[in-house]
């Protein structure tokens, strides 16, 4: 259930839907990549779910968190956001790793889902 405190605005709805496409395109170089990790935490504050100091985080490979991302709520998507945050602050080496596994792009489509702009994977696709 859509709850009304998680809605998007029509901006905000564009800015994830471009981020997660910009993402979903190989960066030029390790530079590139980074640059729009930082990007994808700025767009990830907009839509209220900030890797925030204080949020437990959890331990996950990147393919761990684009699967629990599937069924995350507000609170879940923060911790994710905040393991990527993390991952891309210890070891930005292997940021390229982490978009390639479809993590961050798998915690902006559920934002979206969360604000009521998509469906579920696997919903609404049956007759």
């Amino acid at each position: 259930m859509k709850s009304p405190a998680n809605l998007l605005t029509a901006v905000e709805t564009e800015m994830v839907r471009d981020m997660r496409s910009r993402l979903n395109r190989r960066a030029i170089s390790d530079a590139a990549a980074l640059s729009l990790g930082g990007a994808f935490l700025q767009v990830c504050t907009r839509v209220d779910i900030a890797p925030e100091a204080g949020t437990k985080g959890v331990d996950l490979t990147p393919h761990l968190i684009a699967r629990s991302a599937d069924s995350a709520d507000m609170a879940t998507l923060r911790q994710l956001a905040f393991a990527l945050f993390k991952a891309r602050q210890d070891a930005p080496k292997t940021w390229n790793a982490v978009v390639a596994a479809g993590a961050p792009q798998a915690i902006l489509s559920r934002r979206l889902v969360l604000g009521g702009k998509e469906q579920p994977v696997g919903e609404g696709n049956q007759p």
